[in-house]
């Protein structure tokens, strides 16, 4: 390990994610070259959200500069080795006319942001997917640029952080949390650890669920809660024996029941054997505040994963046996199922950009793994070039008035956003109760 220094040009605080990994790849293809890295854990991370991420990719995103970051992506993966264009499957169930309506109006967007979705059948859907009972649905968006990570977006970001570190470009520093930014008359000028004090008057905020309790310490607060992600395994599967790969079918979305499946590929791969199911509450959301998560030696999985059972899931879980019956047919493994935290914003989208509170600090924060290198690459060229190459507005951290980056309002909207996370876009007016 390097000689801990005194100064940076930046320090990356949460450089153990893919997010964090992502920007100082990026930052040192620009030319910096006096970078540090710091993580509360291990590089790459085993306690934040890119240590249990489902790691898939659909470019059906709700925007284009998020479509942009998702392509960019997948490119970044796949020209690494490290991604799989497997294809995913949104469905529409029987009787959803409002899904399927939605899944029209997707392909529509689709294909004005430059993605290849398409509207396909439901025994086209049952072809490539031979787990669903096609008499349940009327449709499918297929996406065939939508894959998954492999063998794990945390292998990625390890890589990532090496390549670095030799280049001689960054000195990374696991088990080093940052105690304080120091920050006088509104510029960031240091960071303080227990390992001594590097001065540097630019941060990168990448801790995901932690991000708020950072944030705060500095008065530039972040409209972001976690909230918890039931992901439940089923298994063992026979039918992936043998099949030698990470993963076997499609993706497939049940957004109608706020759910989805994937495999996890053969029994001899990273996670394998099993079939996978995910899941966003639309009812009570398990929020979590940041203050509240435990520290890895308090935490029976990790601080991020946190201990689940069938019966907070049991009435969607019986939904998607209707449409997937292998779910009831394979046994619940529950000792590889959790909470998974992963962080809610008050209106869904990323938290990026420099803080409009304090000079020198930038937030890369709410990412998920699907566009963790696009917005590496938007951090390194916004910090170097003074603005990314795509308008950033629907990321930017600056888009919050004051009022909406309030405890009360953060907590009541991120409930509402959570239960939303899988809801077909309705106007823009419609009412909150928050």
């Amino acid at each position: 390990m390097a000689n801990f220094p005194d100064h940076a040009d930046v320090v990356i605080i949460g450089l153990g994610g893919i997010v964090g990994s992502s920007v100082a790849h990026h930052l040192i293809e620009l030319g910096w070259d006096n970078i540090v890295g710091l993580d509360k854990s291990a590089v790459p991370t085993d306690i934040g959200s890119t240590a249990h991420a489902s790691d898939f990719c659909y470019t059906t995103a709700a925007d284009k500069f998020t479509t942009y970051t998702t392509k960019y992506s997948q490119d970044f993966y796949e020209a690494r080795g490290n991604y799989v264009r497997i294809g995913g499957l949104e469905v529409a169930r029987v009787g959803d006319d409002a899904r399927m309506l939605e899944l029209k109006r997707k392909v529509g967007q689709g294909k004005a942001y430059g993605t290849r979705a398409s509207l396909i059948s439901a025994a086209e859907t049952k072809a490539k997917f031979p787990l669903v009972d096609e008499s349940e649905i009327q449709g499918a968006l297929w996406d065939p640029d939508a894959g998954l990570v492999v063998p794990r977006s945390q292998k990625v970001a390890g890589d990532l952080v090496d390549e670095a570190v030799a280049s001689g470009a960054l000195k990374a520093f696991p088990y080093t949390p940052a105690t304080k930014i120091d920050v006088r008359d509104g510029k960031v000028c240091g960071v303080e650890t227990r390992r001594g004090y590097i001065a540097t008057d630019k941060v990168v905020l990448s801790v995901g669920i932690w991000g708020p309790l950072i944030a705060d310490q500095v008065s530039s607060p972040l409209p972001l809660t976690p909230v918890e992600h039931p992901l439940m395994f089923f298994g063992p599967y026979p039918a992936l024996d043998g099949t030698g790969v990470e993963i076997v079918y499609p993706l497939f979305r049940d957004q109608g029941n706020s759910g989805y499946i994937r495999d996890t590929g053969d029994p001899t791969t990273t996670e394998g054997g099993r079939i996978e199911w995910g899941y966003y509450e639309t009812e009570e959301p398990r929020l979590v505040h940041p203050r509240d998560i435990l520290e890895p030696e308090e935490a029976s999985l990790s601080p991020s994963m946190l201990d689940v059972s069938l019966d907070q899931v049991m009435d969607a879980y019986e939904k998607a046996v209707e449409l997937t019956p292998i779910l009831g047919e394979l046994g619940w493994e529950e000792r590889h199922s959790f909470n998974g935290l992963l962080s809610v914003t008050t209106d869904g989208g990323s938290l990026v950009g420099e803080s409009p509170e304090v000079a020198g600090l930038w937030f890369a924060e709410a990412v998920w793994v699907k566009d963790g290198p696009g917005i590496g690459k938007v951090v390194a060229d916004w910090m170097t070039k003074g603005m990314p190459d795509h308008d950033p507005h629907a990321i930017d951290i600056a888009r919050f008035y004051p009022a909406q980056k309030e405890e009360s309002y953060v907590t009541g909207r991120c409930r509402e956003i959570a239960q939303k996370i899988y809801t077909p876009a309705v106007h823009p007016r419609e009412p909150f109760a928050t």
